[in-house]
């Protein structure tokens, strides 16, 4: 839930009412992106459970595919975990200076401050951060419960004798609504990345998975129900901010500051699982030796702090170029074609290692591992349809690397065999 549930499940209600001016439609088009978060995360479950190791997918293509496909995925990783500190350390900062905290310092002082807070609550040991962030993420839960209870509290809204149509936008707004909300259901995947965290991985990747999904689903239902409770369909439809709008009457003035309070506490706690993400793939990168092994070192408390401290500054880097603004415009593109990925390393390990032990195994194989595939090809089309200069940017910039790194290996791999050819004395 911590790295899932941020202040976009009080905002995109809205977005998806343009789509239909039904509530059942609605509740129902919730449930469907569910259903395919889940379906999308089976291949995640399978390989997490039989590839429990540091960095997720970086393991899973080194086991499908070899040595090159490691570098692209290693490099995608990287860049995608690292801009996204960057990018939510810098919104956390702005949802402080609305609350009076850090203002006059700027956003991204602040910014680098709260990553070295991160940075520090990370390092005291996994035990420790863990705890941290199941706090934060309990600590959400139970404001979107206060909130769902709050709604239901109050006069729901009167009804209204005008009949919406359940279909506003065609076809084309149900697509679109169904973006957004597998938008909000994103990050699930992270859990992969700490099989080597976790006791008996086996089956604490899929529950894990699965029942978290289905935990955010029973929450983002619950707050939808309420808004819808609490609006009409069409007040839902014309709000930018969909909770607040329907907590005014609950929260006056106080408003703004509730919800941006709320901002400043989910977004932090993804911040802070995100460099803990990032330092596990900084980690796995260098055990394959793509970066310098002195990184790939765990400490005594269970943290690999050397591949954390280098996460941190590589993150405070990118804030402080700004490089990151156009890294996460690359990178919608790019986590999707990791989700691609993964589903066809799935695949290829049925067929080359059919003797692998799978703790979870993906149901009525194959046609449930080309079903996940074909949706995250059409879900990477889409993303390239939307913003073809920024996907195609970020493929090229990943292409560009890999092949750098892979010309620099090989060039240093032949050159012991260049000197010996060298004749005694030429």
């Amino acid at each position: 839930m911590g790295s899932v549930v941020g202040q976009g499940i009080l905002r995109s209600p809205g977005v998806v009412a343009q789509s239909s001016g039904s509530p059942p439609v609605l509740i129902g088009l919730w449930v469907v992106g569910a259903a395919l978060a889940m379906l999308a995360a089976l291949p995640y479950a399978e390989l997490g459970a039989a590839i429990p190791k540091a960095g997720g997918p970086i393991a899973f293509a080194e086991r499908a595919f070899g040595r090159r496909m490691v570098v692209v995925t290693a490099f995608t990783l990287v860049l995608m975990n690292l801009s996204s500190v960057a990018l939510l350390a810098y919104v956390t900062a702005e949802f402080l200076a609305r609350l009076g905290v850090g203002g006059e310092l700027g956003a991204g002082l602040v910014a680098t401050i709260l990553m070295v807070l991160f940075f520090v609550s990370n390092a005291i040991g996994t035990r420790v951060s863990g705890a941290i962030q199941v706090a934060l993420s309990s600590l959400k839960g139970l404001v979107l419960i206060a909130l769902v209870i709050a709604l239901f509290a109050q006069p729901g809204a009167p009804p209204s004798d005008t009949v919406l149509p359940a279909v506003s936008a065609g076809w084309y707004g149900f697509g679109a609504a169904l973006l957004v909300i597998f938008s909000a259901y994103s990050g699930w995947g992270d859990v992969v990345n700490y099989g080597e965290d976790i006791a008996d991985p086996g089956r604490a990747i899929p529950r894990a998975l699965f029942g978290g999904i289905l935990g955010i689903a029973a929450l983002y239902l619950a707050v939808n129900l309420a808004l819808l409770y609490a609006l009409s369909p069409a007040e839902l439809a014309r709000s930018d901010f969909a909770a607040a709008d329907a907590a005014r009457g609950l929260l006056g003035s106080n408003g703004d500051m509730v919800f941006t309070l709320f901002g400043v506490f989910s977004v932090g706690a993804i911040t802070n699982l995100g460099l803990m993400t990032s330092s596990r793939v900084v980690f796995a990168t260098a055990r394959e030796g793509i970066l310098p092994q002195w990184f790939a070192h765990v400490s005594e408390r269970g943290t690999p702090l050397r591949a954390l401290g280098l996460a941190t500054v590589a993150s405070m880097t990118f804030l402080w170029s700004d490089a990151y603004i156009a890294l996460i415009a690359t990178s919608v593109a790019l986590a999707q074609g990791v989700f691609v990925l993964v589903a066809l390393a799935a695949i290829k390990l049925r067929r080359s290692e059919p003797d692998m032990p799978r703790p979870f195994v993906m149901p009525f194989f194959p046609l449930t591992g080309y079903l996940v595939l074909g949706f995250d090809l059409l879900l990477l089309a889409v993303f390239v349809a939307q913003d073809p200069f920024y996907s195609l940017l970020g493929l090229v910039l990943v292409a560009g690397l890999s092949a750098g790194y892979l010309l620099l290996a090989r060039i240093r791999e032949n050159a012991p065999a260049a000197i010996t050819e060298v004749p005694p004395g030429g």
